[in-house]
């Protein structure tokens, strides 16, 4: 019965984290089409080096965060492509 309740947070904060992954590449998308190409390309490599350094370093197996991460560009895509259609 512990180890459900310690494992609990855990969940809790993978969750989390895969949720800010896909906000993140959702947010590099519209960065581009509302701020500048150039501050989403800059958010892309931040990303991309920061996870390649995490997997040096660590070896947390980062191609999952960067996996999520292009989930959320795909999802941002999508989205600014109704929006374009819509309006």
């Amino acid at each position: 019965m512990c180890a459900s309740t310690a494992e609990t947070p855990k969940r809790a904060h993978a969750v989390l984290t895969d949720l800010a992954h896909i906000a993140f590449g959702i947010l590099t998308v519209l960065a581009a089409v509302y701020v500048h190409p150039v501050v989403s390309a800059i958010m892309f490599l931040t990303f991309i080096i920061y996870e390649l350094n995490e997997e040096w370093h660590l070896e947390d197996e980062s191609y999952e965060d960067i996996r999520e991460y292009g989930i959320g560009l795909g999802i941002g895509t999508l989205i600014m492509v109704v929006v374009t259609i819509v309006t």
